[in-house]
């Protein structure tokens, strides 16, 4: 065997013109990244990176007050199953309801 045989065979010139790197549809490192982290995770590494704390988002507001309201509890489980099916709050639900009576 010759110093140039690896296992007996022949040594391959690669041809730099001929060579073509794998292509992958990952143009910002995301493939790779999430393979790291599962491999990570696997692995019991914890991540060092900061958690941000996401701000929530509120609508413009007027000044609010309360007003209690004491009713038949038919009553307050209509207004609120009324609530709950509409998705409004409490105070948008009184809103729309006096909308509707024309108060």
């Amino acid at each position: 065997m010759g110093k140039n045989d690896i296992f007996g065979s022949e040594p391959r010139k690669l041809k730099i013109d001929e060579f073509k790197p794998e292509s992958v549809d990952d143009t910002n490192g995301d493939l790779e990244q999430r393979a790291a982290d599962r491999t990570a995770e696997r692995n019991g590494f914890i991540s060092r990176e900061t958690i941000e704390r996401v701000g929530r988002v509120r609508k413009p507001s007027e000044p609010f007050d309360q007003a209690y309201v004491r009713a038949p509890l038919a009553t307050i489980n209509r207004f609120k199953r009324y609530c709950n099916e509409t998705g409004y709050s409490y105070g948008e639900a009184l809103d729309v309801l006096m909308r509707k009576a024309g108060v």
